[in-house]
């Protein structure tokens, strides 16, 4: 059994992350589909109403089971996560902010790409 303070903090963490993952679906170039699972991870341990409500969301529900059963990425998510970093680069380049913000959030968009593509497409 869990703590209160520890509950309490999954439960945060489950709300910020899925705050965070409606954001990425309306930003382009931000990741929806990391903080969808993080959001999952951290309900389970802290909010079975919010766990439940991700499980049978038409939206959410059908990535979280591919990703439990076997860590799979469907190739349609991929695909659109794809032009979404696409897209963020451009806008990177576009935004005339300095060349080491611009750096910092290529590292990062480089990351998400290799780790949305080196998972399994189909279970």
């Amino acid at each position: 059994m869990l703590t209160k303070s520890k509950q309490f903090m999954y439960q945060v963490i489950a709300v910020i992350s899925l705050g965070l993952a409606i954001f990425g679906v309306i930003t382009p170039g931000f990741p929806a589909t990391e903080f969808v699972l993080l959001c999952a991870w951290s309900s389970a341990k802290g909010s079975p109403k919010i766990y439940h409500l991700l499980h049978t969301n038409r939206f959410t529900g059908p990535v979280l089971n591919d990703w439990k059963n076997g860590k799979v990425i469907s190739l349609n998510n991929k695909i659109f996560s794809s032009i979404s970093m696409i897209l963020c680069v451009f806008f990177l380049f576009y935004s005339g902010i300095h060349i080491y913000l611009i750096s910092f959030g290529l590292i990062g968009i480089s990351i998400s790409f290799i780790w949305v593509w080196s998972r399994p497409s189909r279970v």
